[in-house]
């Protein structure tokens, strides 16, 4: 699917509080940021995003389970050479946490 298009998935932005908002803070740390940074620019599958990070395909793909459950990224299944690819984009341009808890 063309950069674009899913891009125009994504939404503008998501607002957490609660539990949830410390699920996306321990998410996102500085692997998932710089993944999350990299799909902004192109659509990618788990191994080119484990090539250019150079981290493992096992670790991309647990990060990329983790974001999905927590709604910050899409996945898609293509036709590859050697079988299925997963291909991931953002789902979510922002994410604004609510730290205070209204009483």
């Amino acid at each position: 699917m063309p950069a674009e298009k899913e891009k125009s998935r994504s939404k503008p932005e998501i607002v957490v509080s609660g539990e949830e908002a410390l699920k996306v803070a321990e998410a996102l740390n500085a692997s998932t940021m710089r993944m999350l940074q990299l799909l902004w620019v192109e659509p990618l599958d788990v191994s080119t995003i484990s090539r250019k990070l150079g981290l493992s395909e096992a670790y991309i793909s647990k990060q990329v389970k983790l974001l999905e459950n927590l709604n910050l990224l899409h996945s898609t299944y293509l036709r590859g050479k050697r079988g299925i690819r997963k291909v991931c984009s953002p789902a979510v341009e922002q994410v604004t946490l609510i730290i205070r808890k209204k009483v």
